[in-house]
């Protein structure tokens, strides 16, 4: 199997890991580090923040690499009061939530129309496998969008219209070109800002949020 791993903007914490680093390639601007991790070979893209990069480092790894299996692991910021700093999330369905073509098809604003609802839906036997290694991760909802959301005002109309727990910038875009090559995805999410937070508190806790995330990420990964 052919493991590929989404990193937006948490690189250091693979890169720091101690996992051995077997080399370095470009395509494009896109740095691809090839590591072993746990006995396997994974391809890590660094795609920078937001949907657009997101995709078309989801296209490399899937086109060139050839991976059969994508992890996206990240910093978040919560929606709720109960999802707080120290949580570690997986995400279960994605809504991209600035996604609206209701005015010339009647459709739900969020809804791709090769769906049948607003939710994009992660990979469930992935996410039976997560839990079945770290039982502590939570089960949530991700709004995704390219706007990095810091005010509780916007976060509680995300959490009330979308029925979110979490929100961040990459992971509709992910989902959206796994599921138009048939590519299953694992989201684990950490949070890093919550309801009452924003980017003061984002950027307070980005380093300590991103290692912990991986920590978790890299502990599935071991029984994979």
């Amino acid at each position: 199997m052919k493991l590929g791993m989404l990193v937006a903007v948490e690189i250091g914490a693979v890169i720091k890991s101690g996992f051995k680093l077997i080399r370095e390639e470009k395509i494009g601007k896109f740095a691809v580090y090839i590591f072993e991790i746990h006995g396997q070979t994974t391809f890590v893209i660094h795609s920078g923040a937001g949907q657009t990069f997101a995709a078309a480092a989801t296209e490399i790894l899937i086109s060139v690499y050839k991976v059969d299996l994508i992890i996206n692991f990240g910093i978040v910021g919560s929606l709720r009061e109960d999802v707080s700093l120290g949580n570690t999330c997986v995400v279960e369905k994605i809504v991209d939530y600035m996604f609206d073509t209701s005015e010339i098809d009647g459709g739900e604003p969020g809804r791709h129309q090769r769906y049948p609802g607003i939710y994009l839906p992660a990979d469930e036997s992935l996410i039976q496998k997560a839990l079945a290694i770290v039982p502590e991760l939570r089960r949530v909802t991700c709004a995704s969008g390219n706007k990095f959301v810091g005010t509780a005002d916007e976060k509680r109309w995300l959490h009330q219209t979308f029925n979110c727990d979490i929100v961040e910038m990459e992971a509709a875009a992910i989902q959206l070109i796994c599921d138009m090559h048939d590519i299953p995805c694992l989201f684990i999410k950490g949070i890093s800002d919550t309801l009452h937070g924003g980017a003061e508190e984002f950027t307070r806790m980005f380093e300590a949020a991103s290692d912990d995330c991986f920590r978790i990420v890299s502990e599935i990964m071991r029984t994979m």
